[in-house]
């Protein structure tokens, strides 16, 4: 039986090939969500598979992916992981990981793990997967940390494992300093097992196609996506396009300002006019600032094209040392998505005026709003479980923005039922919230209102990460602003961050921003308002008030 052509030339015999590779880091992906212990790895979907080349480039990534994550991974191969541990340092069934914000994602929660992959005794190529773990050990996973000390358990890249073995020393340093050894252990194993698929698989395809590595295919796949990139990239005009937005920060304002420079085939972002660092979990580091402009600019120059390192050479950055995007090492940044996640919006928001059709309105799940509930069991035992709760998207050129969405993050919510087993609390109220949305041609998603109550005898302590609260999702392309957000305790008012006390029977309510519209509300149809005015999405003084609109259905509903 002959093999398969490899032809890299070839574009359906490419195809083939690039859509396999996919496949292999989805079946990974499928293989860590299955085997993972937490809820917030196998509920939420908080991590990703990669599979990279030789040289740590990213290769291909799995299709339900954290966009920050595919972006960071290899560039922690290529700036850290490699150099230290060289090819000829490893062996097969060495498996190495490091949860260093500054080597991986930002913020310790979250493990990168390599796991080299050997053909006829030489590394090939390398799996790779990040997984967000559900506790580090520290304070609890909230803003309120000053410096990087105060946070959880650090460690460098080390040999997880060595030849196969467990390196025991490790593991146990990791299972004595967190609140839950048997769930953090069982996630890094999901991990580690993950990785092993994705070995294994690309061995047997490199097989099948008579392939002794994947360097011919990998040049194939980068140098097709980066002339892509840059041939999208030459259909925008030279210039420099800015924008700045306003953001709660944690005690005082935030300020993120962005200057998007387009040069022929390559865009630059320069973050200069960022606020500086803060004493609080909110600082962004370099790959997490990175990975987010990165994704908000393939977003909105190739979107149809596999993620690979070749769509993200066209693509530099930078912002000042000492900027809440480019913090010294010591600072405090577990809570990062709090200003990272609206990188995209900024961009977008820089870019309204070159390509308004493809922009998305700020949205209210930029940043997600995750509760960190953590307390004693009735029986003794310790909990800890992460809920996100999501804001509505920003609309587009097309379609309103869609309710409650996680944007850009990309993360599932864990299903109430399985919350309400992880943690003693009965969710009493989960509904959109009509409004929220910001008016426009298209109208912003929705927010949401939830009401959580402790059932344990024992206090919750909830560490609620937020924002918006402050400062609404603004619209684009003269749309309007979505609603604020709000965390209510008990009917009264809360400081919306940090660590929040539930007593027995008290309950918390948090309201999430609605996302920013696109266009002109009063372009806005007939047919879409009282659409809006029939599922209830807009009240009939919204209609009048904001969109102009006193029909019939508008009455009707009065």
């Amino acid at each position: 039986m002959s093999k398969p052509a490899t032809d890299f030339n070839d574009p359906i015999n490419l195809q083939v090939m690039w859509n396999r590779l996919v496949f292999i880091a989805d079946q990974a992906d499928n293989v860590l969500g299955k085997t993972a212990f937490s809820p917030i790895v196998r509920e939420n979907h908080d991590y990703v598979t990669v599979l990279l080349d030789a040289k740590g480039q990213a290769l291909a990534q799995c299709t339900w992916s954290i966009p920050v994550f595919i972006t960071s991974l290899p560039a922690a191969a290529q700036k850290y992981f490699l150099p230290k541990f060289p090819a000829e340092r490893l062996e097969e069934g060495d498996v190495l990981a490091t949860n260093d914000p500054e080597i991986g994602t930002g913020h310790l929660p979250d493990v990168t793990m390599i796991t080299p992959i050997f053909k006829n005794g030489k590394v090939v190529a390398y799996a790779g997967s990040i997984a967000h773990l559900p506790d580090i050990g520290g304070a609890p996973l909230h803003s309120e940390a000053s410096d990087i000390f105060a946070e959880g358990i650090r460690f460098p890249i080390v040999k997880l494992l060595k030849k196969g073995v467990p390196n025991d020393d490790i593991f146990d340093i990791i299972e004595a300093s967190v609140r839950m050894p048997v769930e953090v252990r069982g996630d890094l194993e999901s991990m580690i097992a993950a990785n092993n698929v994705m070995g294994r698989e690309l061995v047997k395809f490199l097989d099948e196609y008579g392939l002794d590595d994947v360097e011919g295919l990998a040049e194939a796949i980068h140098s097709r996506s980066e002339a892509q990139t840059r041939k999208a990239i030459r259909e925008w005009p030279n210039g420099a396009y800015g924008a700045e937005v306003l953001l709660d920060g944690y005690d005082v304002d935030v300020t993120l300002k962005a200057t998007v420079h387009v040069r022929d085939d390559s865009v630059h972002v320069d973050y200069t006019g960022t606020s500086d660092q803060v004493l609080h979990s909110i600082n962004c580091r370099t790959n997490y600032r990175y990975a987010h402009s990165v994704y908000a600019l393939k977003c909105l120059l190739d979107s149809e094209t596999p993620n690979n390192e070749g769509c993200i050479i066209p693509i530099t950055d930078e912002a000042p040392l000492g900027c809440i995007l480019n913090p010294e090492e010591w600072t405090a940044g577990n809570s990062r998505n709090l200003i990272g996640h609206v990188i995209p919006s900024l961009i977008f928001k820089a870019l309204e005026g070159i390509v308004p059709e493809k922009v998305l309105g700020d949205s209210g799940g930029a940043p997600i709003w995750a509760a960190n509930c953590v307390g004693q069991r009735n029986d003794g035992s310790q909990y800890s479980s992460v809920q996100n709760f999501h804001g509505g998207q920003g609309a587009r050129s097309e379609f309103d923005g869609l309710d409650t969405l996680s944007f850009p993050s990309n993360c599932k919510v864990t299903a109430v039922e399985m919350f309400e087993v992880a943690v003693p609390a009965l969710m009493e109220r989960k509904e959109l919230i009509a409004d929220s949305g910001g008016a426009g041609k298209h109208r912003g998603g929705l927010g949401q209102r939830v009401i959580l109550r402790n059932l344990g005898r024992t206090p919750m302590n909830i560490y609620l990460a937020s924002e918006r609260v402050r400062h609404p999702c603004f619209g684009v392309v003269e749309g309007q602003s979505g609603s604020a957000g709000k965390v209510i305790k008990e009917g009264n008012p809360h400081f919306p961050k940090g660590k929040i006390v539930l007593k027995n029977g008290e309950r918390l309510e948090v309201n999430t921003p609605g996302g920013g519209g696109w266009g002109k509300a009063s372009e806005r149809s007939r047919e879409l308002i009282e659409q809006d005015l029939a599922e209830g999405l807009v009240t009939p003084n919204a209609a009048k008030e904001i969109f102009g609109y006193s029909g019939a259905a508008a009455v009707a509903a009065e």
